[in-house]
């Protein structure tokens, strides 16, 4: 090798050694930075509501079961026409001058002492009668309700952000009011004016034709003799499931890095889905009988909220957020024929839960 070429190699291997090196920077990958999380949040957890207090109005005394709380016995017919009447102590049935005359010599009674100051008494149980129900209210404890909440939050200032936030909530509530009614045992005391008609000594019967002394078929007077016998109870119960949606505007501040506290305000739409019955005892002239009522219904009612929270950063996008609500809610109002009844949906409601910002 002559000394020229000596020389352009000496020159070039320097160049063509560092080539390989500066073609190796040119074609490295870049990792990029991680990009910060948007302005949206996305969160979930259990609110704790203290709602759902229940008042109930049964209402009995005017509908048409209202006769169905007083069977008096039935033997003794109706006192203001004629009929067959028969007593523990006795009968008065229609004999063949009553039609004519509402007299009748078709009768009988047991003891001298049912004659008393001209008249004759006659006496009959077996009847049964129980009070109206009353009015009646049910607190309810705090339901949980878990939640979905979706928020949008944008900086406005330094450690301040603000937007707007929507929550779903589903809440489950039960009630059960209950009222006491007094029984009694009824009895019948009839009073017949003898007008002067001298009654055979008792036992006596008479015949339906007679011949035999006279006494009207209808009673004089008629009282009603009731005897405490116990209580029973109505029964109302409702199970109602509120899906409440708020949605609203919410500020953010951070007065620290990894804590911020938020206060929020808006409006509710609740959606409630609810059924409800009553059920009760009245007596019967052979005991008592259960008579029941049901409904159910959906009702979309409004409301107002107000909200405080505060909330730790786990990292840029993850936080921990627990919170305090006061809604302002209509009143669930419905009735189960004849009785009706309110919920109330106005309280107080804390929560806890997740959140993820992207």
């Amino acid at each position: 090798m002559n000394s020229h070429s000596i020389a352009f190699l000496s020159l070039a291997l320097p160049v063509l050694a560092g080539e390989p090196a500066a073609l190796m920077d040119a074609k490295s990958p870049i990792t990029p930075a991680p990009a910060a999380p948007g302005p949206w949040r996305i969160g979930a957890g259990v609110m704790w509501r203290n709602i759902g207090d229940l008042s109930v109005n049964p209402k009995f005394q005017n509908s048409r079961f209202a006769d169905r709380f007083f069977a008096p016995p039935t033997e003794a017919g109706a006192a203001n026409i004629f009929s067959n009447r028969t007593y523990d102590d006795g009968f008065v049935n229609i004999g063949a001058a009553t039609p004519a005359t509402g007299l009748t010599t078709n009768w009988s009674y047991q003891n001298d002492n049912q004659v008393s100051n001209g008249s004759l008494n006659y006496s009959l149980g077996g009847g049964s009668t129980q009070a109206f129900p009353g009015s009646g209210k049910d607190d309810e404890d705090p339901a949980p309700a878990p939640y979905l909440e979706f928020s949008y939050l944008r900086p406005i200032q330094p450690n301040f952000s603000a937007g707007f936030t929507a929550n779903l909530s589903l809440t489950s509530l039960d009630g059960r009011s209950s009222s006491t009614m007094n029984k009694s045992s009824v009895s019948i005391a009839d009073r017949y004016a003898l007008s002067g008609v001298i009654p055979p000594s008792a036992p006596y019967t008479g015949s339906f034709a007679g011949p035999g002394p006279l006494i009207t078929n209808n009673p004089t007077s008629r009282d009603f003799i009731l005897t405490p016998d116990g209580t029973s109870n109505y029964q109302f119960a409702h199970d109602t499931d509120l899906y409440s949606l708020a949605f609203g505007a919410e500020i953010h501040w951070q007065p620290a890095e990894s804590w911020y506290l938020g206060f929020g305000t808006g409006a509710v739409l609740n959606l409630a889905d609810w059924d409800a019955s009553w059920s009760m005892p009245v007596p019967t002239t052979s005991g008592t009988t259960m008579i029941r009522g049901a409904n159910n219904g959906e009702n979309f009612l409004w409301g107002l909220y107000l909200k405080g929270s505060a909330g730790y950063r786990i990292d840029e996008r993850w936080s921990i957020e627990g919170f305090f609500r006061y809604d302002w809610n209509e009143t669930l109002r419905g009735s189960v024929s004849p009785s009706s009844f309110e919920l109330g949906l106005t309280g107080w409601s804390a929560g806890l839960g997740v959140n993820c910002r992207f």
